[in-house]
């Protein structure tokens, strides 16, 4: 069971408020948020032409990423990083733990990564606390 502080209820609290949507988990770093909604509140949560995105950057004060909570790996990963390029998404069960490749094109290394490595470091520890899965991520150069 996961124990919530006062911290993570303030956050949900204030999350709910703007949106109308209750996450089901989020992930703080120092510049960014990511929040979990049921995949069916998507877009109540992010509000018409993304309201509630500037909404939400003014309350917290830093970058807010809103993603479909997904009971697939792949599917999770594919909606994570869906701003980007996905060439592949691999799910490997390597000794019974999930590993997850994700291979990108180069150009867009640095989205997938992110400000200081902070939303690779996110995304791995969502998908650690979520699936008990790690996430690898390949690049290929894009052939002209």
């Amino acid at each position: 069971m996961v124990e919530l502080t006062n911290d993570d209820l303030n956050m949900f609290s204030v999350f709910e408020n703007i949106t109308r949507v209750m996450p089901s988990d989020y992930e703080p770093s120092a510049t960014l948020l990511i929040f979990l909604v049921p995949v069916a509140e998507l877009g109540k949560a992010i509000g018409k032409n993304g309201s509630n995105m500037q909404k939400l950057r003014d309350a917290f004060k830093r970058k807010v990423i809103i993603i479909g909570d997904m009971s697939d790996p792949e599917l999770f990963v594919r909606g994570m990083f869906n701003n980007i390029s996905i060439l592949s998404v691999e799910v490997q069960n390597i000794m019974g733990d999930l590993a997850i490749v994700l291979t990108i094109d180069e150009k867009d290394r640095g989205i997938a990564i992110g400000k200081e490595g902070e939303r690779i470091k996110a995304a791995k520890e969502i998908l650690r606390k979520k699936f008990k899965a790690t996430i690898h991520l390949k690049t290929r150069r894009s052939v002209i």
